[in-house]
């Protein structure tokens, strides 16, 4: 065994939380004080390689291991390879301005970026050599070469930038932030106009679908709530005596999440008489009708999960409003429509952002101002008022020239 990890290293097998995992091990001088240490490298589970050593070995094979770390001689510079591991392992898993745990969506988001763009370029580049000029024509050239607007490149950006500061920040590694140094352009593509809807365009809509996809459309549209949120609704959150629906869990990719998107997120959304009717009847007609059951339940699940909102929208929300003309063939539309469309409304009516504010629950008017927009027939109208008033001042042959 000796003879043997001085040459390739050896095997071994833990318990970790996802599973049995294969971790290679070698050693490695530390040059803090000369000492021989053994360091580990995660093979994966076993569940995927396999219970035996052969296949453990065909992967430290398959992944270069010991080339890279045993044959290689010591650069003194950790590849970007190596941080990106320990910020996958230690820091990936919570948020960097609060320290929680981040949502399962956002970490596969990260993974993704992390396996498919940052290491297939920087996996075996060492920090050292890493500038920020090199880091600036990757980043055009997934702009130009792989078609990526620049806000899909300023967040590859970023998750590199977490790995660098969390390493330096943990005292892992003491190195620089090349990112820093680093300007991603500002995106100048089109940004697809959202139409929003009226309120009788809601009506017509939802005239056309049945329940429950009604109720889960008329929940969003008059609430503004994100459909994570109302799908992870149970009865036990309608407070019907304090007129409000109460927010602390949200149903994403087929699990229940027992977080809110942001603090801010958590605050009740109000619940008027008209649309109380509504959920009180649907209560009595749906079987599950229980404190603990979902308001929107699937009943192809019994219950056990609510309704995925892709499917619902997919099958009954867009082919409806294909059918009234609210959208183009081909043209996306989505559940955050409604969400839009309320905070215009609400502005447009009380002349009040704060309104559109509290209906969202933003933490700052600044977020709802992207939320909100502007009414074309309404500034025409306002210009037309404008002109016959500015033409009414001038002297009738001034007027007319």
């Amino acid at each position: 065994m000796a003879d043997n990890s001085k040459v390739r290293g050896w095997l071994r097998q833990r318990e970790r939380a996802d599973g049995m995992t294969w971790l290679w091990c070698y050693q490695r001088l530390r040059e803090s004080d000369g000492e021989m240490v053994e360091n580990t490298v995660r093979l994966g589970l076993a569940a995927n390689i396999g219970d035996d050593e052969t296949s453990a070995w065909l992967k430290v094979g398959e992944l270069g291991l010991i080339e890279k770390y045993i044959n290689r001689p010591p650069s003194g510079s950790p590849t970007f390879g190596e941080l990106c591991a320990t910020y996958v392992k230690d820091g990936l898993p919570f948020r960097k301005k609060d320290g929680r745990r981040k949502t399962k969506g956002t970490i596969e988001t990260y993974e993704y970026h992390i396996n498919n763009h940052i290491l297939a370029r920087w996996k075996d580049v060492t920090v050292e050599e890493i500038k920020p000029l090199a880091i600036r024509n990757w980043l055009v050239d997934l702009h130009d070469g792989e078609d990526y607007v620049w806000e899909t490149c300023s967040k590859i950006a970023g998750i590199m930038s977490l790995v660098f500061s969390f390493v330096d920040h943990n005292e892992i590694y003491s190195v620089r932030n090349p990112l820093d140094k680093v300007t991603i352009p500002a995106s100048e593509e089109d940004h697809e106009e959202v139409k929003v809807l009226l309120p009788e365009q809601v009506i017509a809509l939802v005239e056309r679908i049945p329940n429950p996809v009604k109720i889960a459309v008329l929940l969003v549209a008059s609430t503004g709530i994100r459909i994570s949120e109302c799908l992870a609704f149970r009865w036990s959150h309608v407070e019907w005596n304090e007129s409000k629906i109460r927010i602390d869990q949200t149903f994403r990719r087929g699990e229940i999440q027992k977080r809110t998107k942001t603090l801010a997120s958590k605050a009740p959304v109000p619940m008027c008489r008209a649309l109380a009717s509504y959920l009180a009847e649907w209560r009595q007609q749906t079987q599950y009708n229980k404190n603990e059951d979902y308001i929107l339940a699937s009943q192809k699940l019994n219950g056990k999960q609510p309704l995925w909102g892709q499917t619902m929208n997919a099958d009954f929300v867009k082919p409806a409003a294909l059918a009234l003309g609210l959208v183009a063939k081909g043209e996306r539309f989505g559940w955050h429509r409604f969400r839009h469309s309320l905070s215009t409304w609400a502005n447009e009516i009380t002349k009040d952002i704060t309104i559109s504010q509290t209906l969202l629950r933003h933490s700052k008017p600044e977020m709802t101002a992207v939320y909100t927009h502007g009414n074309f027939n309404k500034a025409l109208e306002a210009q037309r008022k404008y002109m016959e008033q500015l033409l009414a001042t001038k002297p009738a042959s001034e007027a007319t020239q």
